[in-house]
């Protein structure tokens, strides 16, 4: 049985898949759990039983449920242990046969993979195939037949990639980004399988058996050659492995399952944010509650937390908020498959995570579906994310903060939700909010004073950051586009973050006080330019209520131990290289030596092949790639336009930068090679 080193686990090997599942439903025992293969997963039987057929499975023919194991409630500072068993990934197909000749006329089956792998849809299809054979062969062995064939699916050619080239590949337009990793990894598979047909014929030559079946073999090779026209000799025609196939969608990893003498082709998605769990829609969820207006069984009483915009706030944005704050979240599908729920909870995960890769925690406290057997468990996770397809919830607003009926479009607000202390500001703060507030308050009703809910663009992130969804939804973007516009957007908040926690605290745990701490901005401060501060500081006033509902919550603490890991393992260290990188792409006014301070510190820091790995990182070619540097050509100062092509001359020494190059505008690499040869002469 073949174990594989996947991409987004730990360096020890591994099984694709860790145990098989079976449940049905019993006339008179109920849901229960039949089999586990190929030993106990520790949870409880009875629970596993009842997620694995969810309410109204009988009423459809089939269908898919998702749900974790392993997930572990946070103390009561907002802290998860980072010990124990890993996060389980459940994928779960129930189906119902009717047949007359049982008792209520139906039998109901389901069948489950439980996986560390986050791309979990993979396994749809074999787990199709494997449930339609234990119908016919009701037996353990069924279920072992799977669990090995989907560990012989081999994964060794698959290249680890780092953080920074995942998102490299993520956002690439060209499909053989990495193309060299990946034929390295199959040569090397290929030089191994060879060793291996070459220690076959050595033993070959000790028995005298297997050296006469072997000289047949290759006598009959060399005769059916020859009827061919063949001039190669078969010999080493067999020792040369299959040719490397190039041009092939690097994004993806292609292999095979081979289950029940069928083989089923695999693609393995290569850009999977540490939040993205399954194949979800995130445009789906933002279509299904774009729409309608937040509402509330009570007297409205603004929530601070929630609403950022009092009841003028969108409902993207109430969600975002609630994600953000961790609040107890309710999708509410009555009537509608658990599948769907799912994927909604998925969604919203990925939603409140920034595209699923700029915090982490949110998929420890998602529960895709759930039950009112699973309520105890549901209530001891402070803030969690929950499918669930009874409209029992709904009318127990204690239980839950936010309820998103997904049926009629719209989120509420539970009565029960208690408003938190008000935060006192700082002196530095009092000052901000004084300067952004009343601009702030003026733009907000002048944007949402027309009846057509179409606010104008004011200085709000929010605002910009709904119309912008929406408009890229409208003109048919992917959801890579969509998902990178979140991830655009909560890592702008969460760079506001260590600032207003350093100016409310005196410290902060993610970022570097040094930086923040001084008054004047610079290419060594946490602002580059006096409008960039201002800017800054206005954005901090507005999301004050916000910031202190994120402080304190799994996602905060989680991305203060990635931001430690981040500074002991990053190659480029002193220097914001996203904040450069946003300015150049946005900022309009930089002065001369603001634009020449930014270029030399890039051309300083960034030296090594893993730095500019790292800063490719933050030029995604989906978002022009190397445009914002390559404006460094056209500056009428000699020393931007030479520390623009030293930096330009460094990544064409990438592989990736290489690429990266030759897909930039031609007007780029035609500046580009002239001022290399004006300043090599």
């Amino acid at each position: 049985m073949a174990t594989n080193t996947a991409p987004d686990s730990g360096d020890e090997p591994q099984q694709n898949v860790e145990y098989i599942l079976l449940a049905e439903f019993d006339i008179d025992q109920g849901a229960i759990l039949k089999h586990q293969y190929p030993r106990p997963t520790g949870a409880d039987d009875s629970h596993l039983a009842e997620l694995m057929l969810p309410d109204g499975a009988h009423a459809r023919e089939s269908d898919w449920t998702m749900f974790f194991l392993n997930q572990k409630a946070p103390d009561d500072a907002g802290r998860v242990a980072e010990d124990g068993p890993p996060l389980l990934h459940v994928l779960n197909l129930v189906r119902t046969k009717h047949d007359k000749e049982v008792r209520r006329g139906a039998i109901v089956k389901a069948m489950a993979v439980c996986t560390r792998h986050r791309f979990i849809h993979i396994y749809q299809a074999i787990l199709m195939l494997a449930l339609e054979n234990y119908y016919r062969v009701p037996t353990e062995d069924t279920l072992a037949e799977l669990f090995k064939a989907a560990n012989e699916m081999d994964l060794s050619c698959m290249p680890r990639l780092s953080r920074h080239e995942t998102t490299i590949l993520r956002f690439s337009d060209d499909q053989n980004m990495f193309e060299e990793r990946f034929m390295q990894l199959e040569s090397e598979r290929r030089l191994l399988d060879n060793l291996e047909r070459d220690s076959d014929r050595l033993e070959a030559l000790h028995d005298p058996a297997m050296l006469t079946d072997l000289a047949n073999s290759t006598s009959n090779d060399l005769e059916s050659g020859a009827r061919r026209g063949a001039s190669v000799d078969a010999g080493a025609s067999r020792m040369r492995g299959p040719s490397t196939t190039r041009n092939k969608d690097r994004r993806f990893f292609d292999t095979e399952i081979v289950y029940s003498g069928v083989k089923l082709p695999i693609r393995v998605p290569m850009t999977v944010y540490p939040e993205e769990i399954g194949d979800f829609s995130l445009i789906q969820l933002l279509t299904t509650f774009a729409g309608a207006a937040p509402t509330s069984s009570v007297s409205k009483v603004i929530h601070p937390h929630l609403e950022s915009s009092g009841q003028y706030t969108h409902p993207i944005i109430l969600l975002m908020n609630g994600l953000l704050t961790q609040k107890r979240i309710i999708f509410l599908g009555h009537g509608k498959p658990a599948g769907e729920v799912a994927n909604y909870v998925l969604s919203a995960v990925a939603l409140g995570s920034g595209g699923g890769g700029v915090l982490r925690g949110f998929a420890n406290r998602a529960f895709p579906y759930t039950n009112l057997t699973n309520l105890d468990t549901l209530l001891s996770f402070s803030g969690y994310i929950a499918g669930v397809t009874n409209p029992a919830f709904e009318e127990h607003p204690e239980w839950w903060d936010l309820l998103c009926n997904i049926n009629t479009g719209r989120i509420t607000v539970s009565p029960a939700l208690a408003s938190p202390p008000a935060s006192t500001p700082t002196r530095s703060q009092t000052d901000s909010l004084r300067r952004s507030l009343d601009s702030v308050s003026l733009s907000r009703n002048r944007s949402f004073s027309s009846r057509e809910g179409k606010p104008d663009k004011w200085n709000n992130l929010d605002t910009e950051f709904i119309q912008d969804l929406m408009l890229a939804i409208e003109r048919h973007y992917g959801e890579v586009a969509i998902r990178a516009k979140v991830e655009n957007y909560v890592r702008r908040f969460m760079s506001l973050v260590p600032i207003y926690e350093y100016e409310h605290t005196g410290a902060t745990l993610l970022g570097d006080s040094t930086l923040i701490a001084s008054d004047k901005p610079g290419i060594d401060g946490y602002a580059i330019s006096p409008g960039d501060k201002e800017t800054r500081d206005n954005d901090i006033a507005f999301y004050q209520s916000r910031i202190d509902g994120f402080i304190g919550t799994q996602a905060y603490h989680n991305a203060a131990v990635d931001y430690q890991t981040m500074q002991s393992s990053c190659f480029i260290r002193g220097i914001d290289i996203s904040h450069m990188v946003y300015c150049l792409r946005h900022s309009t006014n930089l002065n001369v030596n603001e634009v020449e301070a930014i270029y030399k510190r890039l051309d300083e820091q960034v030296v090594s092949d893993n730095q500019v790995t790292e800063l490719l990182a933050s030029l995604p070619q989906s978002q022009g790639g190397l445009q914002p540097l390559a404006y460094g050509f056209y500056h009428p100062s000699p020393a931007i336009r030479l520390h623009t092509v030293r930096l330009f001359e460094k990544i064409e020494g990438n592989q990736a930068g290489a690429r990266y190059v030759r897909n930039t505008n031609f007007f780029h690499q035609c500046a580009f090679s002239n001022l290399r040869y004006a300043f090599s002469c």
